[in-house]
C-alpha cells in the first residue's frame, strides 16, 4: 500500500483530470446533507464537515491544475513515516511525535538530506486511492494544506508509512521533500572531461570539452554514494576520490591538463535551510 500511495500521487500530479471521475462518483454517494452512507463500513454512515461543497471544490481545482512532475521514493523519509505511524498506532493524532518531535526532526534522524519538507497524515483511508482522494477533499481543512502538499511543484521524493491505528484502523504518514541535489562540473582545461562517475554511473550527459559546464541533478542513491571516478581525456589514468555528497555537495572544477592537479572542492549546498 505504501508504495501504491507514491503511484497515486504521481498518477494525479501528472494527469489531474485522472481523479474527476473518482470525485464525481464520491459526490453521487452522498446524501442530502452530504454524509456518505455505508462510507465506512456496512450500516455506518461516514460523515463530513463540509458536505458536497468541499467535493466540488476539488474537482474545480483540478480541473485547472497543470501537471506536475513525479516524485521519486525515498527510503529514508519512508523510515521517518514509518516510525511516525508506530508512535500514533495507540490513537494520537497529529503532526508532533510522542517525544516532541517535529517531522523535520524525524527526517534527519533517519539522514534524509533535504531543502524543505512536509508532511501528511491521512486516517481510517484503507486503500492507497481513498488517501490521496481524501487528502485532495480535505474536508475539514480551511488552508486546504494536505491538498498542496500533494500538489507542491517543489517535491523531488517522499516516503510513506502505514500502520494500525487504536481509533481509526490504520494510519498513513506521508513525508514529502525537496533537495537541491546538483553537482556543478567546469572543464577550464585544455583535455576533455571524459566521465564523472557517481555510484558507478556516469552522470555526464556528454563529454565535456574545454571551456563547457554541466549542471546534474542526482538522484537519491547517486548522493549516498561514496566515491567520484573522473577520467580524462588524452590517456591519462581515471581520478577515484572518496566522497559522499549528502554530507558535502560538490562542485568539480578541472583546471589543468595535468589530472594530479585537477581542483575537487566542497561548495555550500543551494537551497533554503529546511522549512515545513
Amino acid at each position: 500500500m505504501e508504495q501504491d500511495i507514491i503511484a497515486e500521487h504521481n498518477k494525479v500530479r501528472q494527469e489531474p483530470a485522472s481523479y474527476i471521475p473518482l470525485l464525481e462518483a464520491r459526490l453521487a454517494s452522498m446524501d442530502a446533507v452530504g454524509n456518505i452512507p455505508n462510507g465506512c463500513g456496512p450500516n455506518c454512515t461516514l460523515t463530513t464537515q463540509e458536505g458536497q461543497a468541499a467535493v466540488r471544490e476539488a474537482i474545480a481545482f483540478l480541473q485547472n491544475q497543470a501537471p506536475l512532475p513525479p516524485i521519486s521514493p525515498s527510503s529514508s523519509a519512508a523510515q521517518a513515516a514509518k516510525a511516525h505511524a508506530h508512535d500514533q498506532a495507540g490513537g494520537a493524532f497529529g503532526h508532533i511525535g510522542s517525544d516532541g518531535s517535529t517531522w523535520q526532526q524525524r527526517l534527519e534522524r533517519q539522514g534524509t538530506r533535504f531543502t524543505q519538507s512536509g508532511e501528511n497524515i491521512a486516517y481510517g483511508s484503507p486503500t492507497a486511492q481513498e488517501v490521496v482522494l481524501d487528502l485532495i477533499v480535505d474536508d475539514g481543512v480551511p488552508s486546504r494544506g494536505h491538498r498542496t502538499n500533494i500538489f507542491s511543484p517543489g517535491w523531488t521524493h517522499a516516503g510513506v508509512g502505514c500502520g494500525f491505528h487504536r481509533r481509526y484502523q490504520i494510519v498513513c504518514v506521508i513525508n514529502y521533500t525537496a533537495s537541491s541535489s546538483q553537482l556543478k562540473v567546469v572543464n577550464n582545461s585544455n583535455v576533455n572531461l571524459q566521465s564523472v562517475e557517481i555510484g558507478g554511473v556516469n552522470i555526464l550527459n556528454s563529454v565535456l570539452h574545454p571551456g563547457q559546464t554541466q549542471e546534474i541533478v542526482l538522484n537519491e542513491s547517486q548522493c549516498e554514494a561514496n566515491s567520484v571516478r573522473i577520467q580524462l581525456g588524452g590517456g591519462f589514468n581515471p581520478l577515484i576520490w572518496s566522497y559522499q555528497f549528502s554530507k558535502y555537495p560538490l562542485h568539480i572544477e578541472h583546471r589543468q591538463s595535468n589530472p594530479t592537479e585537477s581542483a575537487i572542492a566542497a561548495t555550500p549546498p543551494k537551497g533554503d535551510k529546511p522549512t515545513g
